[in-house]
């Protein structure tokens, strides 16, 4: 079970936040040599969610249209997350004292986007919605679920 959040008032959640935030960005740029687009931590008194959106490279994008291409950049992303995930929740833990236990990663050829998600939580649940709003509704296009196995589980679309 892990320790009870560093953000339980409202006070220090916004600064908890933003140094899990640079922490993760700072482990990302040091993995790959390539800072996210953007980091999102949503805090709430018992529970954190970070959320990492990263733009393929130049050499992902023409990969992405060649035969096969998609798969690569799909096991080269889901092979870094596995083999560096236990190392990122150390970093996460010792620079902020949270701790994250679920996470998984997404990759979305056609946007050229890779999405990582992390959680305090034990599971982690994504619904990718699609582009069109229709009148009714908006489509679901894949839903992924992950539960954290202690902290060690990676899930895939």
């Amino acid at each position: 079970m892990n320790a009870p959040l560093p953000v339980r008032d409202r006070a220090t959640r916004g600064p908890v936040a933003r140094r899990v935030a640079r922490a993760i960005g700072r482990f990302e740029h040091a993995i790959l040599a390539r800072v996210p687009r953007s980091v999102t931590v949503v805090a709430t008194p018992d529970h954190l969610v970070v959320t990492l959106l990263e733009a393929f490279t130049p050499l992902e994008r023409q990969l992405s249209i060649a035969p096969g291409g998609c798969c690569r950049i799909d096991q080269f992303h889901h092979g870094v997350f596995a083999s560096s995930r236990e190392a990122l929740v150390d970093h996460v833990r010792e620079t902020t004292g949270v701790t994250l236990d679920a996470g998984l990663v997404h990759i979305d050829a056609p946007t050229g986007s890779i999405l990582k998600t992390f959680t305090t939580d034990s599971s982690v649940e994504l619904v990718l919605l699609g582009q069109a709003l229709p009148a009714l509704g908006v489509p679901v296009n894949a839903h992924l679920h992950v539960n954290g196995a202690a902290g060690r589980g990676a899930g895939r679309s």
